[in-house]
């Protein structure tokens, strides 16, 4: 008994010395936050932190990316042990167990981190040409963590007639302990903040058409091409049909970015040096050896491979397209055969390549969808957009010239699907058009669900529901 008092005083000691020592420092968290930005040198320093940040495997490196086309039937399981994302495909996910929990946890970490960013630059000392950049770029990043946030844990935009449903929690400021609970706010308010960030950057942005890091590439970093690259997809996202058509419009005629051609399409998804018509893509560290996005659908690396292209989806191809996935007999797969995705995902690790978020092709096809939905439906631009993206695809394609809209609009969402295959873009485009997800080539427990199903959207963590009693989680969850 005497031991064991003697051994008690010992822990309580040890407990109150670490708890003084712990109590005798100063906030470090506050004093590092005050130190980075005294300069722009720091302000840069944190900035290029927030880029890096998007390519956690939470967000761009994997879930993201892979989540909408492993729901919506554009990918499939290689393998049948060890798979991610396996709750979602099978879409049984719960506010408790969810792959998409920890980027929901990610994502609004990534926010504040970018709203230290936005508070503490204009305070730093260096030349305002700079912090005028460091600033649009972290608003077109808190955009681009809103839009991806709004697009996984809400109803799209056109759910109810004004966007009146419930959106996520906007978050324009660094969250303190002290601070109110945050709330969600409507989708509508949602798209509002995200498209007054972009129009704030680039009012913010000068013309030319480069970042603030110096020696870096201009599709590294958002720049005012960039932001109304993104503010474009944005607006098709929110129905806004005519600011869609006209700021895809003016990217397209700026010629600062062209179209790939079709003989050289295949090996500019190869090394890490951006194409002619990268807009805005995540650049890879060159000492980068981590298993990365293609890792995930490696042929070799049977350890990591977990993902191959469906059958629904190689079927859409014609045989001379050379986006076609490569076929190769896979021993191990659920199917015996996997579609592999050797042309745009290279091998992880030092072979990783770069996360391609915007590309002048999906500008094309913005414009051709947003042509056909204005109040005049322009027949003649939505055609010739379509046919620049379908014959740069495959030169022996037939040049379509279609004159019914809602054909037309299909066949828009037709080669979104295959232009952007395993980019993160296709439950999106299903969920926006109303549009039910068939699966054929498919082993989830539900392979069909219907475009009202609540799992279509991910449940809040319920840890986050918890301790926050002003958050209210998704419906039937």
């Amino acid at each position: 008994m005497k031991r064991n008092i003697i051994l008690l005083l010992c822990i309580a000691a040890l407990t109150f010395s670490s708890c003084e020592k712990i109590l005798d420092k100063q906030p470090s968290d506050k004093l590092s936050i005050v130190d980075l930005f005294k300069d722009v040198p720091g302000a840069k320093t944190a900035l290029a932190g927030a880029y890096s940040d998007l390519l956690s495997e939470y967000h761009y490196m994997r879930n993201t990316m892979v989540y909408t086309d492993l729901l919506a039937g554009n990918i499939k399981y290689s393998k049948i042990i060890n798979n991610r994302l396996e709750d979602v495909y099978n879409v049984i996910q719960t506010p408790i167990i969810s792959p998409m929990n920890d980027t929901y946890a990610g994502l609004y970490d990534e926010l504040n981190n970018v709203n230290n960013i936005i508070s503490y630059t204009p305070g730093a000392a260096g030349s305002d040409l700079e912090k005028a950049k460091i600033l649009a770029e972290a608003k077109c990043l808190r955009a681009l963590i809103h839009f991806d946030l709004v697009r996984i844990f809400a109803r799209p935009f056109n759910y109810t007639a004004n966007a009146s449903h419930v959106g996520i929690a906007v978050i324009l400021k660094p969250q303190l302990f002290g601070d109110p609970a945050p709330v969600r706010v409507t989708v509508a308010e949602t798209y509002q903040v995200i498209i007054n960030d972009l129009l704030e950057a680039i009012s913010r942005f000068d013309d030319t058409n480069k970042g603030v890091l110096n020696g870096e590439l201009k599709q590294n970093f958002f720049t005012k091409l960039s932001a109304k690259a993104l503010l474009a997809k944005v607006y098709l996202n929110a129905n806004n049909w005519d600011n869609a058509y006209n700021t895809a419009d003016e990217i397209i005629k700026s010629n600062q970015y062209s179209l790939l051609t079709n003989a050289n399409y295949v090996a500019s998804w190869t090394g890490r040096a951006p194409s002619s018509e990268s807009i805005f893509e995540l650049a890879i560290e060159n000492t980068f050896n981590s298993t990365g996005l293609g890792g995930y659908f490696e042929l070799t690396n049977t350890a990591y491979r977990q993902y191959a292209a469906t059958a629904d989806l190689t079927g859409l191809y014609s045989a001379s397209d050379v986006r076609r996935p490569t076929t190769m007999f896979n021993p191990i797969s659920i199917n015996s055969v996997a579609y592999l995705f050797s042309k745009k995902y290279a091998a992880g690790g030092t072979g990783q390549t770069p996360i391609k978020v915007l590309r002048l092709s999906e500008l094309y096809l913005i414009r051709a969808e947003a042509a056909l939905e204005k109040a005049t439906p322009n027949f003649v631009q939505a055609n010739t957009d379509l046919n620049a993206i379908r014959r740069r695809g495959d030169a022996s394609a037939v040049i379509l010239n279609l004159t019914s809209k809602n054909l037309l609009i299909d066949a828009v969402l037709l080669e979104r699907r295959k232009e952007l295959a395993f980019e993160g873009n296709l439950l999106y485009d299903l969920a926006r058009r109303k549009k039910d997800i068939v699966r054929a080539d498919c082993t989830s427990q539900n392979c069909n669900i219907t475009a009202d199903d609540y799992r279509l959207v991910m449940p809040i963590p319920s840890n986050t529901i918890i301790a926050n009693r002003s958050m209210v989680q998704n419906q039937g969850y």
